[in-house]
């Protein structure tokens, strides 16, 4: 199923050959459970692992001077973290599993020789990176407004979980503490509290028991302006997303 999942997570960037579906199931992988709020990957360290999240949440962040935290990316099961190891680079960040997780660790060696030999590989994982991007420009960009910036959140990450068929119906696992929502906003859990709460009176959203449903998916649409062509940048005709 974990397999089958990062699977889905790529065919969601590009389109695969079944030569290239067998390539990538058989990239020798190592799984390693992480217990939740232990470090995946350390800032500055320089992996000699491309990861996979196989099962669970996770995120990226960093260390403001005075050790508050800022989440600048959530991971979901299918995505790709530590991709540095592709070109040696150092981390600039950190990786934290918000619950627990079990992590593919694939050899950075056959990572490497699929990307060169298959161009659609090398389309996915640099897809998969102006996604990142994209994303962490929508978060700064509705950062301003809370109301909005956390109903934006909450449509971009039913979209993402339902590509890889982890939502659907409008219902989605959340498996996110109102503290981890607000070090990705930039506000207190006590304002996003408040924020979850308004949401909520207003009948857009219900959150219990670690699952988001969306009540009223055109209202939380307008309130968040939320528009998924970013999800799909390299798409002139988008389609219609699971909120439309």
């Amino acid at each position: 199923m974990e397999r089958t999942t990062f699977l889905a997570k790529i065919e969601s960037l590009v389109p695969l050959s079944d030569q290239e579906r067998q390539d990538v199931a058989a990239l020798p992988m190592e799984r390693v459970t992480i217990p939740r709020r232990h470090q995946i990957i350390a800032q500055n360290s320089k992996p000699d692992f491309v990861y996979t999240i196989l099962s669970g949440w996770a995120a990226r962040y960093e260390l403001r001077a005075d050790g508050a935290r800022r989440i600048t990316g959530f991971l979901l099961p299918g995505d790709f973290c530590g991709i540095h190891a592709l070109c040696g680079a150092g981390m600039d960040h950190a990786v934290i599993a918000l619950t627990d997780c079990e992590i593919g660790k694939i050899d950075e060696a056959a990572m490497s020789a699929l990307v060169e030999r298959s161009p659609a590989i090398h389309s996915a994982v640099w897809r998969a990176k102006l996604i990142e991007e994209a994303t962490l420009r929508k978060w700064l960009l509705y950062a301003a407004d809370a109301r909005q910036g956390i109903a934006h959140l909450l449509c971009e990450l039913y979209v993402r979980a339902a590509v890889v068929g982890l939502a659907a119906d409008g219902r989605c696992h959340l498996p996110l503490t109102q503290e981890e929502i607000g070090d990705a906003m930039g506000i207190t859990a006590v304002h996003t509290n408040r924020v979850v709460q308004r949401l909520r009176l207003d009948g857009l959203i219900d959150i219990a028991q670690q699952q988001l449903t969306i009540k009223d998916a055109a209202g939380l649409r307008k309130a968040a302006e939320f528009d998924g062509s970013y999800l799909e940048p390299w798409l002139d005709d988008k389609p219609p997303t699971p909120l439309d």
